[in-house]
């Protein structure tokens, strides 16, 4: 017998590549499209003037397409200090919200052809002073981020501007990293809080700094500084008595500065970052501690953006730093005695190509390293401020990013770049959705998510390969993820995110495969089922063992082996599972060069095919293949070995084949000229098919068509097998088929 694993022993042999095991012919996956998500327009926004309120100005939005689009949608959002005087001609207007912000959004839907403009013109209005963001996004109908284009203005009462609003108010110093709060008996505490852009509920900010002022007619007076604790609260103290002998008149003034991340304006320095005051308390009573003094950021406000992506940062921080499995060191890198900040540049007003990292200093794009560079509407994409924190991440940890080409600025998530940039992307794309223990990418509010976790073999629109970040993603997601998240097949990571991450501090990885060496021998195993489950290892060989049914979808490239012993029958069956599926063939191949695969193919879904192996001078294994006309059909397939002892005749022989069987297998001799009756009984009420196989020492094995058959007696019917006149000596094969039902039957040669 073959004690040994063969399908260990087949990919270690090699034989794939002798062409012994060939892959089920089959159509090759669509080609992507030559425009990914995000790169497939140029949109360009204008207005005319900056209306201040009362005025109107006239939008222009011209939107250009990089290939013929039949399905190309664009959509113009105005913010609730706008209103259309004319919408721009054929465009479907509905009301919205982001977060709980009210726009008024139009989009339409057309054929659109490569390199010719479509221009869209309607007049708007200003009804309210503030800042105004017209967003303008042109997609596909596929899922993935969109292109976007922007006009920001300040409304003004009197006059507007383009762009941001200069109050005049003076910028405020740094804060202090050591100072806390001065020695008092006074105290005012609250919460920093903004409105989430995906559902509208308020949320505190974390880890984010306000000082505490007194306003004195003269000038202000720092009492304090505070760090928001991770629900958004904080507390500062201070003396209660002012300097001229009353009670404090208190502020806060909020900086999108935390000391592991912090939001700054683009621009030439790092310490641009953004502000606002609270209201003032006057008269804070001394002695008390019962004052409250909140800050929230004003709706469509650039605070409000920054507050976002601020939280967005926190929540990445306290995911990983839970993941490295290392309480009291809160740092990204452990064991730093100085942990580094990331510094995030953004404005509401600055549309980029891409969001992007900056692993070293590049020449009009990155002033330095570890900087995050955001589009204006990343405020509006957690996902997309946690993958780029991904990207700090591994520079953080390894000192490096794996070495790609500059082809990889133009990845998605979906197609083939290279394996180190698969490699870096598909790492941010897992921190990204782990982070939100999601199972989608997700961008903004008008953009359609990507399934991550459940793309596999012939999943629309996706590529396969460890070349595809999608799918290095997809593994990640897998190896980590567990119950009701494990899908049907391969899916058997269950290790956790923390051992993800640990596998990844090792040692710094150039691509999945490297990665994968910071595993240890038994998670490699079940790293490499996730790897075939998400379409990334190529051919994937799988242990058939005797009598223990498996189910695995049609088509894959996969092999399933088994062995066969030293003068022995054995037969493999599959079947389509359940069987009013699509219908399933069988194809056998030897290891043996010398031999020549067979095929079975009965044509009716519900009737299993077969293979019977004759007995051979030598143990040998053999590799099995399930095509199907439909992709990923599921198909039962199994092995039987004929025990020892035949059939003998006037003795029965009592089979169970419960449930979870397909197939059985029983020998007799015959000789020539000697009339044999085979009558399989069910025992409770099961339908059974009956097959008896006649040797032929000229080949090695013969498929279901070769066998003389009963199968018309249905449930609970006995099926007869008569061979009258019988030519060829020797031992035949009595195989049963288990259709439906389960129970014992009796097999009898008469």
């Amino acid at each position: 017998m073959l004690r040994r694993l063969m399908a260990a022993a087949l990919a270690a042999t090699g034989l794939a590549a002798a062409g012994l095991a060939a892959a089920p012919a089959h159509a090759a996956p669509a080609k992507p499209p030559s425009c990914d998500p995000g790169n497939c327009f140029t949109v360009d926004v204008g207005l005319d003037r900056a209306p201040a309120v009362g005025q109107t100005a006239t939008l222009t939005v011209e939107v250009t397409a990089r290939e013929d689009v039949p399905d190309a949608t664009t959509i113009i959002e105005l913010p609730e200090n706008l209103r259309w005087v004319r919408p721009p001609a054929g465009l479907a207007r509905a009301a919205a919200t982001i977060g709980r912000s009210p726009v008024d959004r139009a989009s339409r839907t057309e054929r659109v052809l490569r390199g010719r403009p479509v221009q869209y013109e309607g007049v708007v209005t200003a009804v309210a002073p503030g800042p105004a963001s017209i967003r303008v996004q042109a997609r596909d109908g596929r899922p993935g981020p969109g292109s976007e284009g922007l006009a920001y203005l300040t409304i003004g009462e009197k006059s507007s501007v383009f762009g941001r609003p200069r109050d005049g108010r003076p910028r405020p110093a740094p804060p202090q990293a050591s100072m806390t709060a001065l020695a008092g008996d006074t105290c005012v505490h609250g919460r920093v809080t903004h409105v989430k852009a995906d559902d509208g509920a308020v949320r505190g900010v974390p880890k984010v700094t306000v000082e505490a002022w007194d306003k004195d007619p003269e000038r202000s007076n720092l009492l304090g500084q505070a760090l928001t604790d991770d629900a958004g609260d904080y507390k500062v103290c201070f003396p209660g008595t002012d300097e001229d002998g009353g009670e404090q008149d208190v502020y806060l003034q909020v900086h999108t500065v935390s000391p592991l991340w912090k939001v700054v304006e683009p621009g030439a320095g790092d310490n641009l970052f953004y502000f606002d005051y609270s209201t003032v308390v006057n008269d804070v009573p001394r002695g008390t501690d019962k004052t409250t003094l909140d800050y929230a950021a004003k709706p469509g406000d650039e605070m409000e953006g920054a507050l976002r992506i601020l939280t967005a940062a926190y929540d990445t921080w306290k995911a990983y730093t839970r993941w490295l499995n290392q309480p009291g060191d809160d740092c990204w890198k452990p064991g730093e005695a100085a942990c580094r900040q990331v510094v995030v540049k953004w404005a509401p007003d600055q549309v980029l190509a891409r969001s992007y990292y900056c692993p070293a200093v590049i020449a009009g794009k990155c002033t330095s390293r570890f900087q995050i560079h955001l589009s204006a509407s990343a405020h509006l994409q957690k996902m997309t401020v946690a993958h780029e924190l991904g990207h700090f991440i591994m520079d953080y940890t390894h000192d490096r990013l794996p070495p790609y080409d500059a082809s990889c600025e133009d990845h998605y998530i979906k197609t083939s770049e290279s394996p180190a940039c698969a490699w870096s992307e598909g790492w941010a794309d897992w921190v990204a959705v782990q982070t939100y223990d999601d199972t989608h990418y997700r961008w903004g509010p008008t953009d359609t998510p990507v399934d991550i976790e459940s793309p596999t073999w012939f999943s629309e629109g996706w590529s396969n390969g460890a070349e595809v970040e999608g799918r290095v993603a997809g593994a990640l997601l897998d190896l980590a993820d567990s119950g009701p998240r494990d899908e049907k097949y391969w899916d058997v990571g269950g290790l956790g995110p923390a051992a993800v991450v640990a596998a990844f501090r090792k040692a710094p990885a150039n691509d999945i495969d490297q990665f994968l060496a910071g595993l240890s021998a038994q998670d490699k195993v079940l790293a490499e089922q996730v790897l075939f489950q998400n379409a990334i290892r190529h051919t994937r060989y799988e242990d058939l063992f005797d009598r223990k049914i498996a189910h695995w979808p049609a088509n894959v490239p996969l092999f399933p082996v088994f062995p066969t012993t030293t003068g022995k029958w054995s037969v493999v069956a599959a079947v389509a599972s359940p069987a009013n599926g699509a219908n399933v063939d069988l194809d056998a191949y030897p290891v043996d060069h010398g031999k020549v695969p067979l095929a079975s193919s009965d044509g009716v879904a519900s009737n299993p095919d077969f293979i019977a192996v004759q007995p051979a001078s030598d143990d040998d294994a053999y590799v099995a293949s399930v095509p199907s006309d439909v992709d990923y059909q599921e198909y039962a397939l199994e092995v039987a070995e004929a025990p020892d002892g035949d059939l003998q005749k006037g003795t029965p022989q009592e089979i169970t084949m419960g449930a979870d069987r397909l197939v059985e297998i029983r020998t007799t001799r015959i000789e020539p000229g000697e009339p044999a009756t085979f009558i399989a009984t069910p025992r409770d009420g099961q339908d059974i098919d009956l097959f008896v196989m006649t040797p032929n020492p000229s080949v090695w094995g013969l498929p279901r068509a070769k066998a003389s058959r009963s199968a018309s007696g249905g449930p609970g019917k006995a099926e007869r097998v008569s061979i009258q006149d019988p030519k060829v000596s020797g031992v035949y094969a009595i195989i049963v088929i288990r259709k439906s039902g389960a129970g014992n039957l009796l097999l009898t040669r008469t």
